[in-house]
């Protein structure tokens, strides 16, 4: 073999060794680093699967059984027991104004005080008129006992007597008149007039209102006419507080029933000691019929809403593998009914006594470990305390 050949022999020897020296040093080097990740991994889950379960504070309560009276819904206008313009009946100047807008007056307080100079100047002159024709009727009457005066005369004084009290009667009412008060116990509104400004007969000064009752005037269907009745629990709500509801009664139902549509007009009254209710507020009414059912009830928060249908939270109390008694949440799909003052009635889906979340759901998911708490400790779910 020449000297050339083993020249190249030697050469792919070296470097076939150094190419085997280098995929040794690789794998070695990989395997270095996949064992570190993987070492991590194996870390991680280990960590992961001993670190504590979270629990997400909650509230709840059971689902409760309640007589449910059925109701006939209806919407109304509020208006006062009492409420008119308050007018003068005779025209005249104003003098005086003894009110504030929107004061409240009791019934016969002075309002206003029209011009009456020349009304009692009058009835100055009517006075003296009655005082001479009494003193003629007397001297007549006392005349004629001794047939110094004939009958006609005596009647004519008698006459001219009747006449002139009469007059004075007259200027007195209309004296009267010009002193314009309260019709009845009330809050006035604004001020329609001024001193000065004269006054025609049937021209509006103020309005007066008396609010310690309101009615509302509603109108339901002649079926539910023979389940109506004077002295009938009505509940009512406003959009100007939507968070109270207001008990009042049914105070007159219309004896005619509406042959277009077939309606009939009903009349509730409700007291208003605060007088929070005002004339002209739409009211939405609930009349309770006497026929009442046994249902489920929870706390409308209790129920939350999706495309694929309403559920609740269902909390139940077990164990954890280790033995530790623990608090869990189940998700299930109810179908809810009719609404009433923040509760909601379960037609399907829930048993009474279970209990339901109410407050903090947002967190959950079925199999959620929870821990029920008071609603004034679920400011921040899972919050740890700072020492």
């Amino acid at each position: 073999m020449t000297a050339p050949s083993r020249t190249k022999m030697i050469l792919r020897s070296i470097f076939s060794w150094k190419m085997l020296f280098m995929l040794i040093g690789s794998a070695i080097v990989f395997g270095g680093v996949f064992f570190k990740i993987f070492s991590g991994f194996a870390a991680m889950q280990a960590a992961m699967a001993n670190m504590p379960v979270p629990v997400v504070n909650v509230t709840a309560q059971p689902a409760m059984t309640q007589d449910w009276g059925v109701e006939v819904s209806a919407i109304g206008v509020l208006e006062a027991r009492r409420g008119v313009d308050v007018t003068s009946s005779v025209a005249g100047q104003v003098q005086q104004i003894k009110f504030e807008s929107g004061e409240r007056v009791s019934q016969g307080q002075v309002l206003v005080q029209l011009d009456a100079d020349v009304e009692r100047a009058n009835l100055s002159s009517a006075q003296a008129s009655l005082r001479l024709a009494k003193a003629n009727l007397a001297r007549g009457e006392s005349l004629r006992t001794s047939d110094n005066i004939s009958k006609a005369t005596l009647e004519q004084r008698q006459s001219e007597y009747e006449v002139a009290a009469a007059e004075v009667a007259a200027l007195a009412a209309q004296i009267d008149k010009k002193v314009i008060g309260a019709p009845f116990d009330g809050v006035l509104g604004i001020r329609k007039i001024n001193v000065g400004q004269y006054l025609d007969a049937g021209n509006p000064i103020v309005n007066i209102q008396d609010l310690s009752k309101m009615l509302v005037n509603f109108s339901v269907s002649q079926k539910e006419l023979s389940d109506l009745k004077v002295g009938q629990a009505i509940r009512m709500s406003t959009d100007a507080y939507p968070v109270r509801t207001f008990d009042g009664t049914i105070s007159a139902i219309e004896p005619l029933i509406n042959d277009e549509t077939g309606m009939v007009e009903v009349q509730g009254t409700f007291d208003n000691p605060d007088g929070l209710l005002r004339p002209g507020m739409f009211a939405k009414l609930a009349i309770l019929l006497p026929v009442r059912m046994q249902v489920v009830v929870v706390p409308q928060t209790a129920i939350s809403y999706s495309l694929y249908g309403d559920f609740v939270y269902i909390a139940k109390e077990g164990k954890a593998e280790t033995g530790e008694a623990i608090t869990t949440v189940d998700r299930r799909i109810v179908k809810s009914g009719e609404r009433r003052n923040g509760l909601v009635i379960v037609e399907e889906g829930l048993k009474a006594d279970e209990m339901v979340v109410t407050s903090g759901q947002l967190k959950l998911d079925s199999g959620t470990r929870v821990a029920i708490v008071k609603d004034d400790t679920l400011a921040l779910p899972d919050q740890v305390p700072v020492e």
